[in-house]
């Protein structure tokens, strides 16, 4: 199965993609995030440009497990969920970003072009880790759905 994952910011959303086999993940840079019902409508082009089967959305829980940011997620879920025909899952992105940022930092990334790839490279942390997991463990949201 083809899964996008998606890291929403305030103001980018990084996107990464798996292929089919759930094997490879590649991060696909980012989006700009200006509402909820528009990221939807990009979203909606990648999924029929990738041949993409279903997708996965962090959701920012703090470690006491409050979601910061969770009010903009979860319009976006809403809105996805509306607008496609695939599933949308949910799933916990709590680390990506410092993993993405340790890994871009391992490879020589530095400033602005470390900032400008991070929200993918997250997306792609988040997609690993969530394809990484047995199956029932991912059947779970943690938005509605």
């Amino acid at each position: 199965m083809r899964w996008l994952a998606l890291d929403i910011g305030a103001r980018r959303v990084g996107a990464a993609l798996s292929d089919s086999s759930e094997k490879v993940v590649t991060p696909h840079g980012t989006l700009a995030f200006g509402s909820p019902e528009a990221l939807a409508e990009q979203v909606a082009g990648l999924v029929a440009r990738w041949g993409v089967e279903a997708v996965v959305v962090g959701v920012p829980l703090t470690q006491r497990g409050k979601s910061r940011g969770e009010a903009r997620v979860l319009a976006v879920v809403e809105a996805l969920r509306r607008r496609l025909t695939v599933p949308v899952r949910t799933f916990d992105e709590r680390g990506t970003t410092q993993e993405a940022l340790a890994r871009l930092g391992e490879r020589g990334f530095t400033g602005k072009k470390k900032k400008a790839t991070a929200d993918a490279v997250a997306a792609a942390v988040l997609l690993e880790t969530f394809l990484a997991l047995p199956r029932e463990r991912t059947e779970k949201d943690l938005i509605g759905g």
